[in-house]
């Protein structure tokens, strides 16, 4: 099963993104989610399962340079002369969690987005009970801020990466590398004489 993230860039792409926020956030969490409209200056990605082409996960983009009042609600001391971005919304249906998906999504914005961006920084908010044991923390560099917050998705802690350092840009391959040999095992692990989306009797 091979796994490719996209760019949004159509109607058809922006819709999907919309039906995957509603699953996972809606449907499954019981929130209002913002439509998609108001993320028009960001940058969204899709996630899709080949050979189908299935949107199966999204991630949003954006960019939050200069909305210093934002930043400092969640303590992050941004200097104004640096260029910032969010990611949001990250969201991957259920049959398709525990794939990297997410760890394919926020590298592919790195080298699509953030680095041609020229992003100093870029921060979530992520589930305080998981900070520890997360791949953003373990794998992709973020640090964690002090405090955490209490947000319509529960306690939250804000994430933050400096997209300048070095310890960065090797946590970046190191990623890319945990990434890859994750995939061969997983296509070691598949059938060979069976299509991966073959129904059992």
């Amino acid at each position: 099963m091979k796994i490719i993230v996209e760019q949004v860039t159509t109607k058809a792409d922006r819709a999907a993104v919309a039906r995957i926020r509603q699953q996972v956030f809606e449907r499954e969490m019981g929130l209002a989610v913002k439509p998609l409209s108001e993320f028009d200056g960001g940058s969204h990605l899709l996630a899709r399962i080949d050979p189908n082409r299935y949107p199966v996960g999204a991630l949003s983009v954006i960019d939050t340079s200069g909305e210093h009042d934002l930043h400092k609600s969640f303590e992050l001391g941004f200097g104004r002369q640096f260029r910032v971005a969010r990611f949001t919304h990250l969201a991957v249906l259920a049959p398709y969690r525990r794939m990297n998906i997410p760890l394919m999504m926020m590298l592919n914005a790195f080298q699509e987005v953030i680095g041609p961006g020229g992003f100093d920084y870029t921060w979530l908010l992520f589930d305080t009970q998981r900070v520890a044991s997360s791949a953003l923390v373990n794998l992709l560099g973020f640090i964690p801020t002090r405090n955490g917050f209490s947000s319509e998705y529960g306690n939250r802690s804000a994430l933050v990466r400096n997209e300048k350092a070095a310890r960065t840009l090797n946590a970046t391959r190191q990623a890319e590398q945990y990434l890859e040999q994750s995939r061969r095992l997983r296509l070691l692990a598949e059938p060979t004489t069976q299509s991966p989306f073959a129904v059992s009797a």
